[in-house]
């Protein structure tokens, strides 16, 4: 049992330490919904692991120190599931994501570049994410995000040859003029 509970540990921990990384290529769910609920499992899965592990260790001060390690851990992983599970429930009455709202998309070859408007909430100003995609399996795309703009919301792509997508961005504000914003792919 000893051993199951070393793999679980290791494996929720790897898994993530691996998702808060900035890695140029990402997984994501084709159905935005399963990304949340993904969320949701890690960070049930993380306190119950080390309290697993801790309650099966030998030492009492290991113990002791691996129960408190996971008590501390459910905290931020409470508050984690909780957001992620309101995003997730709006998400599928919705059928929506409007955090991460798809506005525009260009097919290239097998490659789909889609652009997004993404909405932190009432606080944050809008942005823009240009994301290649490229399906994989399972309903599981590999993602990479290939630029983003912060204060933008409206945005159109337009394939100028076979290896460059312009994007012309409108004006966050009545004071701002078109961007316009040449990517090599």
């Amino acid at each position: 049992m000893k051993q199951v509970s070393n793999i679980f540990l290791i494996i929720v921990t790897l898994i993530t330490c691996l998702n808060m990384i900035d890695f140029p290529w990402e997984l994501r769910f084709v159905d935005a919904k399963y990304n949340y609920f993904f969320v949701m499992v890690l960070a049930i899965s993380l306190p119950i692991s080390a309290f697993f592990w801790s309650t099966l260790r030998d030492s009492k001060s290991v113990k002791v120190i691996g129960i408190i390690i996971s008590v501390c851990l459910a905290i931020p992983c409470y508050l984690t599931f909780t957001l992620a599970k309101l995003d997730y429930s709006d998400i599928k009455t919705k059928g929506v994501d409007y955090s991460f709202e798809e506005i525009n998309r260009l097919k290239v070859g097998d490659q789909n570049y889609i652009l997004y408007r993404t909405n932190g909430g009432a606080t944050t100003s809008f942005g823009l994410v240009l994301r290649l995609e490229r399906k994989m399996v399972l309903g599981i795309n590999a993602v990479n995000v290939v630029y983003r703009k912060y204060k933008a919301s409206e945005s159109s792509l337009e394939l100028t040859n076979d290896h460059q997508i312009k994007m012309q961005i409108q004006p966050y504000d009545k004071h701002g003029k078109v961007e316009v914003v040449v990517l090599s792919i």
